[in-house]
């Protein structure tokens, strides 16, 4: 697929006047049209869209997130989990002394410099929402520059010497101590082995969503084949942000796009209406510096998204991370028709690289995934707005999972994960490790979810039979012909189980070994297919078998929190130049190369469900979304 001009990558923005008439309509461009019914937030967002006016008046400051009824009455397994630890390892403290580095800043003598930024800060505080959204970034710093220093340069004071030996006994004792700790707690705990039948029963009475859609569902319009017969085309849009849009989300119904942004913006469009922005959501009430990642808009609940990312002291530097200082991040969920944070969730020290909802049982959770090692658990209400307990994974490792995806079938039991170079495979009800598959890539794998592969081999169990039997005919003849007369032996066919052992396909996308430079691996990235066989008796164990590799000399994706997609025919994979890789699931081999972002990260690629449309979001701050040709010549007409 050639590579077309990025018709969005320059816009001149008067700084005179750079905010837009909010009378001023801003033309659609058509999008493929469908008779779905829309859901009750569409509805709502539509019928309030007075997005300049609404976005003027700020919301007050949420109340605290409320107790749970009961809450006190019934400890969380959390902290069971801590109270069993300390009865295993009563008498086995370790206590080392912590050094830290203390930063004194000196006074500042020139009150007017303080001013200075007090009534710049003050100046860009008062703008809403829209008009944030139309200042240049770079004018801003330049102003910000042309400003005096408001402090002299830090001096840090005398590190407190401490003996070398001693810390480092104390940090192996504590490795030790950590490792024993896990190793007695894991003993102690009852493992729940997986039996077929319960698992069976489970999946009948909490069935999942999955293949609700996929390239041949019979009523859906999705995107199928690409290649040059049918190339795609990206629709003339202008959805944008004034960062780096590092994911996005999709309402159940299909109607709504969620896009996140790494400067602390959400915004909500209308796929239906041309894509027109109904709501633009910021937590005004957080006076640190918010970037968002990832979130989902919470199943059966009236109108809420859940979200989670990054939270920076706006006032303290990290010279390990050249970037402000990283605080403990909290899961966030928001109102979409008012847009005012509802709920906060505590727990996770590091940011947050994947948020899902999930129901198991008929109760509503939370799963997280944190660069701070942690898989937690969110017991929430029935209306989602109350934390009702949390658990962390107990896995015994320290890992960071990117990506988790549930096990098909499984009522919601078991998912799997992707955590440093290897895919473990979780327990949801008892938060343990199951399994752990090593070695799937040399660096990390940072991505993986279930498919439904819809052009895989078929291999029906009546082949498998007819070579059973006939294997079995063979050698009860030959058992016959060498026989006494006066024996007999059956010359009946085997019998075998005509139920076949469940499976589910896997996709996922690895990171290798950066050994040219920074981001630049000598070896391609790679994608794979496999085969998750699960267990047929109790206390069986999952097999995972690898069945497709898909690469190209040129697709390299080192990135992190870059995310795969597909259809069940085709993985869309991402690289760091701008480009969306098409593989062929069936014969591994690149069928298309979709090139409209600028040379920079594509982080997310999502199928619509049942539209033939495709959307892509990167750090250029553009979504870029494609259909068929066809398609748009069949709207002109």
């Amino acid at each position: 697929m050639s590579v077309t001009e990025d018709q969005n990558s320059d816009i001149d923005i008067d700084i005179e006047s750079p905010f837009v008439d909010p009378e001023e309509e801003e033309p659609t461009t058509p999008v493929p049209s469908t008779t779905e019914v829309l859901s009750k937030e569409t509805r709502k967002l539509r019928k309030k869209k007075i997005l300049d006016s609404d976005d003027e008046v700020k919301p007050t400051p949420p109340p605290p997130v409320a107790a749970a009824a009961g809450s006190s009455r019934s400890k969380s397994r959390s902290r069971q989990m801590t109270e069993e630890i300390k009865e295993i390892v009563t008498e086995e403290v370790v206590t080392e002394e912590i050094v830290t580095e203390e930063i004194v800043e000196e006074e500042i003598s020139e009150e007017l410099k303080e001013q200075q930024f007090a009534d710049l800060f003050m100046n860009y505080n008062s703008l809403t929402d829209h008009q944030i959204d139309h200042i240049d970034t770079d004018d801003l710093m330049d102003e910000v520059d042309r400003l005096s220093p408001l402090r002299k340069t830090l001096s840090k004071r005398k590190k407190k010497t401490t003996d070398k030996k001693s810390r480092t006994t104390s940090a192996k004792k504590l490795a030790i101590v950590k490792s024993e700790i896990i190793s007695k707690y894991l003993e102690k705990k009852t493992m729940e082995p997986y039996d077929p039948e319960k698992v069976k029963q489970l999946a009948l009475e909490n069935p999942d969503g999955y293949w609700k859609f996929d390239a041949d569902t019979d009523d859906s319009n999705m995107i199928d084949l690409i290649n040059s017969d049918h190339p795609l085309i990206a629709l003339p849009l202008d959805i944008c942000d004034q960062g780096a849009v590092t994911g996005m989300t999709l309402s159940e119904d299909g109607t709504l796009l969620v896009t996140f942004c790494n400067i602390g913006a959400i915004k909500i469009w209308d796929i239906q209406n041309g894509l027109v922005c109904l709501r633009h959501i910021r937590d005004h009430a957080e006076t640190q510096i918010d970037e968002f990642y990832c979130g989902q808009i919470l199943p059966a609940a009236d109108g809420l998204l859940v979200t989670g990312g990054k939270l920076k002291n706006r006032h303290r530097w990290s010279a390990e991370d050249n970037d402000n200082h990283i605080l403990p991040c909290p899961i966030k969920i928001f109102n979409l028709i008012t847009g005012e944070r509802i709920a906060k969730l505590d727990g996770h020290t590091e940011e947050i690289l994947c948020i899902k909802a999930v129901v198991f049982k008929g109760k509503n959770y939370l799963i997280s995934t944190s660069q701070d090692g942690y898989i937690i658990k969110w017991h929430m209400s029935e209306d989602w707005t109350t934390l009702l307990d949390s658990t962390p994974m107990v896995d015994g490792v320290t890992c960071m999972a990117f990506t988790v995806s549930f096990v098909p079938n499984t009522g919601n039991k078991y998912f799997l994960a992707a955590c440093d170079e290897h895919l473990r495979l979780y327990d949801f009800e008892q938060a343990t490790l199951l399994q752990t598959f090593e070695d799937i890539y040399s660096s990390y794998c940072d991505c993986g979810k279930f498919v439904n592969w819809v052009d895989q081999p078929n291999q029906s169990v009546s082949d498998i039979e007819k070579k059973v039997n006939a294997l079995a005919v063979t050698e009860s003849s030959s058992s016959n012909s060498s026989s006494s007369s006066g024996s007999s032996s059956s010359t009946e066919p085997m019998q075998i189980d005509s139920e076949p052992t469940p499976f589910a396909w896997f996709i996922s996308r690895g990171a290798e070994m950066c050994d040219v430079s920074d981001g630049v691996s000598s070896k391609p990235n790679s994608c794979t297919l496999h085969k998750l066989v699960y267990p047929n008796k109790v206390g069986g164990k999952f097999e995972l078998q690898t069945i497709q590799k898909y690469t190209h000399e040129d697709y390299h994706a080192n990135s992190w929190l870059v995310k795969i997609t597909s259809n069940g025919r085709y993985i869309l994979a991402p690289t760091i130049y701008g480009q969306i890789f098409v593989f062929n699931m069936s014969t591994g081999k690149v069928s298309a190369i979709i090139k409209e972002h600028e040379d920079i990260e594509v982080r997310d690629v999502i199928f619509h469900p049942y539209m033939p449309l495709i959307f892509s979001s990167s750090d250029d701050g553009y979504v870029k979304v494609y259909t068929y040709e066809n398609e748009i010549k069949q709207e002109e007409d």
